[in-house]
Parts: C-alpha cells; sequence; structure tokens
C-alpha cells in the first residue's frame, strides 16, 4: 500500500513539476526582430500568449496522438468567469469582413484572437488571466468527443507581462 501511495505521489509530482509557465525574450537570428510570448508547457497540451500583429493571439497544442477538431468549438475559461467560446466557422465570417485573419487551424494547433492588444483600452481577456487562478480549456477532437485541461494561473501573472512586454495591465 506505502509502495502505491509513493509512486503515485511521485507521478503526481513529476507532472506538476513539468507543467510550468515560461516567458521567452530573444531575438529572431534571421529577421533580427524581437521575439515575446509567454507560454505554459504539460506533457500533454502547450498554451502560447502573443503579439501577432497589434494584437495577442492565443495557440494551444495538442502534444497527444490526435488531432483538433478544424470546425470544432474551442472553449475557454478563467475561475468562474463566463467561458469564452470560439467557433471556427464565425471566426472565418468575421475574417472577411475584416480582412484580416482571425483564427487558425493546424491538426495538433489552433490559433485565435486573444485580445485587440492595446492596453490604454482596457485590458479584456488579458486581465482575467493576470487574476485569475486557473485557466481551462476545453475543444473538439471529433465530432461528438472533447478534451478538457487545466493551467494554473499561480505565478505565471509577471510571466505573462514579461512575455508579452504589457507596460499597464498587470502593473
Amino acid at each position: 500500500m506505502f509502495k502505491q501511495l509513493a509512486t503515485m505521489a511521485i507521478l503526481f509530482f513529476a507532472q506538476a513539476a513539468y507543467a510550468e509557465w515560461i516567458f521567452v525574450n530573444k531575438v529572431d537570428e534571421f529577421t533580427d526582430k524581437q521575439v515575446r510570448y509567454a507560454a505554459y508547457s504539460d506533457a500533454e497540451h502547450r498554451v502560447q500568449l502573443s503579439y501577432e500583429g497589434k494584437a495577442v493571439w492565443v495557440f494551444i497544442s495538442r502534444k497527444k496522438i490526435g488531432t483538433i477538431e478544424p470546425n470544432g468549438l474551442i472553449e475557454i475559461r478563467v475561475d468562474k468567469n463566463k467561458p469564452r467560446v470560439i467557433d471556427p466557422v464565425k471566426s472565418k465570417q468575421l475574417e472577411k469582413l475584416l480582412g484580416q485573419s482571425t483564427f487558425q487551424w493546424e491538426p495538433a494547433t489552433v490559433g485565435f484572437l486573444l485580445w485587440h492588444g492595446a492596453e490604454e483600452e482596457g485590458c479584456g481577456y488579458i486581465g482575467e488571466l493576470l487574476q485569475g487562478q486557473e485557466l481551462k480549456v476545453r475543444y473538439q477532437i471529433s465530432s461528438l468527443e472533447r478534451d478538457t485541461f487545466s493551467a494554473s494561473l499561480v505565478g505565471a501573472k509577471q510571466i505573462i507581462v514579461n512575455g508579452l512586454g504589457l507596460t499597464k495591465c498587470g502593473q
């Protein structure tokens, strides 16, 4: 019994130790442009927050076998706040109206516009992330099946601020 509990504790802590937030601040060696982002990674998923142009995008990657449904809904929620639902079909319609991309899909990764990026106009969803304790994500892997995961936001505030180079939000 003790061996089973010890093994489970080791596996749990090994998984928890692997799951973490980091920020990257480097110069791209081919373009000489500054690259900054904040990312969460565990054994099964990766979440990246980064400026793409003037707006902040979130990229969610699945490391497990299988793909993300191309037209499946993606739901994100910080703590008990209202869930945000990203509908790829509606995003594609919005792209036509705006004349700019708002959603990207690859078999193991989805990316979508998260926040306008203008701190002087308010912190929006980034504000929820900076104040939150937990980010929950749910996405479709087929028309009938979903996958869900959580990322702790404890200790992530300064990493997100640094990764996005924020000067007002989170200060």
